[in-house]
């Protein structure tokens, strides 16, 4: 595609790609689809796109894969929490076909911070593209969770178009235009959006580095409870004390809306606690930012507290990097090579085939020459190779699962996610459950997206409060205990909890009415 539009600063690249369709006079959106990246099957995706090797083909030759993925998209605010291998993996994802098993590695979707529903703008700024360009664009920062507010006018709101992030036209890259971004007053918001705004925007201009493990994290926020004196006796955290001084900082209703409250009857699925315990899965950049802000003030930076948690010693037991599926953009030439002389003989062997290799490889890049080298000779012990590709299988799992969860998230009304229904849903049980140590994605997936029993009662209580409001303002706890097909026996702390915070609100309501 001759005339491919370059990036702006601070665009998204799916802005970048509908530009491209508005500048070629495209209203097909199957069509640009051709012209850009040679398929009619690609989805357009705003947070992380993929298929970014096709693009780099239209782009002058100081764009990289690199670059477009840490200016471009919205990969930088979730790659410093997550391993280092995982990182790499994502990145290489991007460029080509994932079937949606970034958003999966990521945590994006089982977060409890929920992807925003409609493209968001600035008023203001697209009046001043405008002037500047002479067309509009989707900038990065307005479309991430926890910024309220646009940073160039500060309390000044951002707006939701009408344009659905998850439309039913999937295919379609859709510019942003006067039309879809109408001039009109914006409200003012509160601080919170500012504290997030100033750490996201960081996250956003770092560079692409390597990330910490999981055991870094686990280091830096028990040291983090012992200097705020949150530690009582040798490492007993007082998770209840951090928990009153975030309540502190941070406006419940605010906590409520990320979905950022604490769980008072469960420690074991409460984010807060499990974020000071050994990290095991990834936290969000907003579950950190929330975190750091209050203990550390405002004077904190995210960039400082990421590079303090790279200094920690690394637990090499528990965050080793399983260099064999390792496919790093960062791995040099020789790297490359050494790795594809393995893939057709033994280490002793290629070091024979090339010892010029081996010598440079041992001077400068020691570690992971002998990690490589001694899990690829415990690969040919075994003697035979693998009569499965369990690696293939597990993202063909992940995807007919994402499709599933895709389903049970139209028809909100269905029996409990629970992880019996997926894998009955999806057959084959015997098969997955006596190999999901071989499918690591798959039971990352079944981890995060299991419905506990407390949230399916909560999901029930929602759907029964929307059904009851055509007939009740304020619909009354019988009512929907008894649509909600729910007793006071039955309900769990967790589900008691959120129905009495929610008949507390309908009372403050009509008290302020009053």
């Amino acid at each position: 595609m001759l005339n491919f539009p370059i990036p702006y600063q601070e665009e998204l690249l799916y802005s970048t790609i509908a530009r491209a369709g508005i500048r070629h006079g495209l209203t097909s959106p199957k069509q640009l689809l051709d012209e850009v990246f040679n398929s009619r099957t690609v989805i357009a995706t705003l947070d992380l796109p993929n298929h970014i090797s096709s693009i780099l083909n239209w782009l002058p030759s100081e764009f990289n894969a690199e670059k477009l993925i840490y200016n471009h998209t919205l990969f930088p605010i979730y790659a410093p929490f997550i391993p280092e291998e995982r990182r790499q993996k994502c990145m290489k994802w991007m460029l080509k076909k994932s079937q949606g098993a970034i958003h999966v590695a990521l945590g994006v979707a089982a977060s409890r911070i929920k992807t925003l529903r409609f493209i968001r703008y600035c008023p203001k700024c697209v009046t001043q593209q405008k002037l500047n360009y002479g067309e509009y664009f989707w900038c990065r920062e307005w479309q991430i969770a926890g910024i309220e507010t646009c940073s160039i006018h500060k309390t000044l709101a951002l707006i939701n178009t009408k344009i659905s992030r998850t439309g039913v036209e999937r295919h379609r890259f859709i510019a942003a235009s006067p039309d879809s971004c109408p001039v009109i007053l914006q409200s003012q918001k509160e601080i919170m959006s500012g504290w997030v705004g100033q750490q996201v925007q960081q996250l956003l201009m770092m560079p692409a580095e390597p990330s910490a493990s999981f055991s870094q994290w686990t280091k830096y926020y028990q040291e983090l409870a012992r200097q705020f004196g949150f530690v009582r006796g040798n490492a007993q955290i007082e998770h209840q004390k951090i928990k009153e001084q975030i309540l502190q900082v941070w406006p419940k209703n605010w906590l409520i809306k990320y979905g950022l409250t604490f769980n008072a009857h469960d420690n074991q699925s409460d984010w807060l606690c499990n974020l000071f315990r050994k990290h095991r899965k990834t936290f969000s950049y907003l579950e950190h930012i929330v975190v750091n802000q209050t203990l550390l003030g405002e004077d904190w930076k995210i960039s400082d507290v990421i590079a303090a948690v790279r200094k920690y010693p690394e637990d090499r037991k528990s965050d080793q990097i399983n260099v064999k599926n390792l496919t790093s953009l960062a791995l040099s030439d020789d790297q490359h090579s050494w790795i594809n002389l393995l893939r057709l003989h033994t280490p002793k062997k290629s070091r024979k085939i090339s010892p010029a290799l081996y010598a440079r490889l041992y001077r400068n890049y020691r570690d992971w020459l002998l990690d490589i080298n001694c899990q690829h000779a415990k690969d040919r012990s075994i003697g035979h190779k693998l009569k499965v590709d369990w690696e293939y299988r597990d993202r063909e799992y992940l995807q007919a699962l994402a499709e599933l969860d895709n389903f049970f998230k139209a028809n909100n009304k269905c029996a409990r996610r629970s992880r019996a229904m997926y894998l009955k849903t999806l057959g084959n049980v015997s098969t997955i459950e006596k190999n999901m140590d071989k499918m690591p994605l798959t039971y990352q997936f079944l981890s995060e997206k299991v419905e506990t029993v407390s949230q399916y009662q909560v999901r029930r209580l929602q759907n029964a409060y929307e059904d009851l409001r055509g007939l009740f303002e304020f619909p009354p706890r019988w009512r929907l205990l008894r649509n909600s097909g729910l007793s006071e026996e039955r309900l769990t702390e967790y589900s008691r909890s959120y129905l009495e915070d929610l008949v507390s609100y309908e009372h403050e309501v009509q008290r302020r009415r009053k």
